[in-house]
C-alpha cells in the first residue's frame, strides 16, 4: 500500500503524510479540503484506505488477484543522477517522422528537452535519432550519471546488445554507443508507454516545428500538464484485474 500512497501523495507532502500517528493521519486527511485528480482529497483518501484494507484482507484469507500485465512505475533517482526519456514516431513507417526527449531531475522537474522534426523515415530510426540527440543534450549539459528510459524494446535491445554491421540501422547504433562509452555512467532501460508520456508528447510536438533539431529551454505548452503530473509523482496506471 505504501507504493500506492507514494503515487497519490505529492512528493513535497510525503514526509508529513508518512510521519503522523494513525489518528492524526486519519483525522487530518479526512478533513483536508484540497482536491486531487478531479475529486476531493478526503474522498480519494477514504476510498484508497477502503481498497487497501480490502486487498489486505483478501491476501490474508487467500484471495489472490491475477495481474493482466506488469505495472511499471517511475523510478526514484539516486543522488547525482538525471533521467532522460526519449521517443520517436513515424506516421506511416516509413512516413513523416519526429522524435523528442526530456531531461529531468529526481523531482521530475524540467532540466531541458528537444524536438526533432526528421522528415521521413521508419519508426525504429526515429527512436534511435531520439536517443542520439537525447544523449547529446545530456552530455552538453554536463550530466555524468544518466538513466535513459525508452519505450521501444527493439531499440533497447539494439543499444544493450548491439547489431551487425550489415543492419541498416547499425550506423546510428554506433553513433549512440559512441556517446554511451564516453567518460560517464549511462544506464539504458525499457519502460512502458505510460511512463514515457512526456517524451511521447514532445515527439508529437516535433511534428509542428520546422525540419531539424530544436533545443527546448522552456516546456512547450502542449506538454506542460504531463510535466506537472511527473512533478507531483502521478503515474498513469495499466489495466489489471483484481478479484
Amino acid at each position: 500500500m505504501v507504493g500506492a500512497w507514494t503515487r497519490l501523495v505529492p512528493r513535497q507532502r510525503q514526509q508529513e503524510f508518512f510521519g503522523q500517528s494513525v489518528l492524526e493521519w486519519l483525522y487530518l486527511n479526512l478533513g483536508l479540503e484540497a482536491r486531487a485528480f478531479g475529486s476531493s482529497w478526503a474522498t480519494l483518501f477514504a476510498i484508497s484506505v477502503w481498497w487497501g484494507w480490502k486487498w489486505r484482507c483478501g491476501n490474508v484469507f487467500g484471495v489472490v488477484g491475477k495481474c493482466r500485465d506488469r505495472v511499471k512505475f517511475l523510478k526514484e533517482l539516486a543522488k547525482g543522477w538525471m533521467k532522460l526519456n526519449t521517443d520517436g514516431a513515424s506516421r506511416g513507417n516509413p512516413g513523416l517522422a519526429a522524435a523528442g526527449g526530456v531531461l529531468q531531475n529526481a523531482y521530475g522537474e524540467w532540466c531541458g528537452g528537444f524536438a526533432l522534426n526528421i522528415g521521413s523515415c521508419t519508426a525504429p530510426l526515429a527512436e534511435l535519432w531520439g536517443v542520439y540527440y537525447g544523449l547529446y543534450i545530456a552530455w552538453e549539459r554536463g550530466v555524468r550519471r544518466l538513466e535513459v528510459e525508452i519505450d521501444s524494446e527493439l531499440v533497447v535491445g539494439f543499444l544493450q546488445t548491439g547489431i551487425g554491421d550489415a543492419h541498416p540501422l547499425s550506423f546510428l547504433v554506433r553513433l549512440c554507443h559512441g556517446f554511451i562509452t564516453r567518460d560517464w555512467i549511462v544506464r539504458i532501460s525499457h519502460v512502458y508507454r505510460e511512463a514515457n508520456r512526456l517524451a511521447d508528447g514532445l515527439a508529437n510536438y516535433a511534428f509542428t516545428v520546422p525540419l531539424g533539431f530544436h533545443s527546448l529551454q522552456l516546456v512547450p505548452a502542449s506538454v506542460d500538464s504531463i510535466l506537472q503530473d511527473d512533478v507531483i509523482g502521478y503515474e498513469c496506471p495499466r489495466n489489471i484485474c483484481i478479484t
